[in-house]
């Protein structure tokens, strides 16, 4: 049986739990949208009677955002253009990481610890010692070797 106060922090918990979920289904719909919107241009884009070279610098430029909102997509996680492009370089380099690695990877280069990464992922601080135990095999790293000085060693200028 709860108590009065603890009925209070659990409706207002509740609340804010609504709240937040209310927030990030706008956020999903803005980027459909703009995903829709990047995919519009890139049509016209192709259309226009313009320079060749002009045309597929613009086209690039939509097809890195298009792949990066997927990717962020997939990984569940806000990326910027160069996590984006570290994100590929890992993945052509390492397939046999799965998407939670990848974005553990990501994580692990931009330098958060290891309760922070745990939190972000959904896991006990000790279920993600486990995963860098696996992470560690899976790169390919020597018993004294590195995940974060590999990753960023990895990452591309």
């Amino acid at each position: 049986m709860l108590t009065q106060e603890q009925q209070k922090i659990r409706a207002n918990l509740q609340a804010t739990i609504a709240a937040n979920e209310g927030e990030l289904s706008r956020y999903e719909t803005m980027d459909a949208a703009n995903v829709q919107c990047l995919q519009a241009l890139l049509d016209r884009i192709q259309s226009l009677d313009i320079d060749h070279g002009q045309k597929r610098a613009m086209a690039d430029i939509c097809l890195l955002l298009l792949e990066t909102a997927a990717m962020a997509k997939r990984l569940n996680t806000e990326l910027t253009e160069t996590d984006a492009r570290f994100i590929s370089v890992l993945e052509k380099k390492h397939p046999n990481l799965d998407n939670r690695e990848l974005r553990i990877c990501l994580f692990i280069k931009l330098d958060y610890d290891n309760e922070e990464i745990a939190r972000t992922a959904s896991i006990t601080t000790r279920g993600m010692e486990s995963v860098r135990y696996r992470m560690h095999h899976k790169l390919g790293l020597g018993r004294s070797g590195s995940i974060k000085n590999y990753l960023i060693n990895l990452a591309p200028s």
